[in-house]
């Protein structure tokens, strides 16, 4: 968490969310929501704890190395995207205290991408260097009824995580009872209007592509033709089509969000 951006962000992706789930929160309600998730009484205790953190100079300080170091989740056969909800189903050790680690630093760890579903126990060359922030909103063991459609979930422990933004990963260990690796922020700047057209085109040609596909589009959050951040069409868009994930990992890595979105276009005309 390093600015209003951060944590008005999730507040927006809390409440797409709920929505989705036909819940309906204020953004005020949303807010003092996050702060909670954060481990934070209320809203303006957070928000001072933030403007302290800038120093009054309108940018955040550079954490020490102990603030960047966090424990780390990697996924055999998931990119993350920003903006994303998911479950996670995770069974290895490091993987599981990983997760116990998150609720030490206000339950946030990072998600990235195994360059191969067929590693049992990924080293850092295993693993892409960019993933997500990610904050864990739930825990529990897999249910009877989720054993029972897949019995392969048997001993997994079910993770619902809310993605936040894009971070570079190094010095990736997997010395201890979890995998950590340090992280640094990836700033996509303020959000910009998309190019005249280019959002409508985007939501228009995915509801074909969905449709012709029979993608599961549900819990989408906010319909896409009322946002203006062509990156945030990007990553809710980019989550959904069956690409290869060296591709959805290439997506990932588009910092650019106008530049993102179309390539998302180009993949779905393809």
């Amino acid at each position: 968490m390093r600015n209003f951006r951060d944590a008005k962000a999730m507040a927006q992706s809390l409440r797409e969310a709920m929505g989705a789930r036909q819940i309906s929160l204020t953004h005020s309600e949303a807010l003092e929501l996050v702060s909670t998730m954060l481990g934070f009484a209320d809203w303006n205790t957070l928000s001072a704890c933030i403007n302290k953190d800038r120093g009054g100079t309108g940018e955040a300080k550079v954490p020490d190395t102990s603030d960047k170091v966090f424990p780390v989740i990697p996924m055999k056969d998931l990119v993350p995207f920003p903006a994303m909800q998911k479950i996670l189903w995770v069974k290895r050790d490091k993987t599981v205290e990983a997760i116990s680690k998150a609720f030490s630093r206000r339950r946030e760890l990072v998600v990235v991408a195994q360059k191969s579903p067929t590693i049992e126990e990924p080293g850092v060359a295993d693993i892409f260097d960019m993933g997500v922030v990610a904050t864990v909103l739930d825990v529990g063991p897999a249910s009877e009824k989720a054993i029972s459609l897949d019995p392969r979930l048997e001993g997994s422990t079910r993770v619902l995580v809310q993605m936040q933004g894009r971070v570079g990963l190094r010095n990736f260990s997997t010395v201890g009872g979890a995998y950590e690796a340090e992280i640094d922020y990836l700033d996509e700047g303020v959000p910009l209007a998309a190019p005249q057209g280019l959002i409508e085109e985007a939501a228009a040609r995915f509801d074909a592509y969905a449709t012709a596909r029979g993608l599961n589009t549900a819990g989408m959050g906010m319909p896409l033709r009322q946002l203006h951040d062509p990156g945030r069409v990007a990553d809710i868009i980019a989550s959904r089509p069956p690409l290869p994930l060296e591709k959805k990992q290439v997506l990932l890595a588009t910092l650019d969000p106008v530049a993102r979105l179309g390539s998302v276009l180009a993949h779905m005309a393809a």
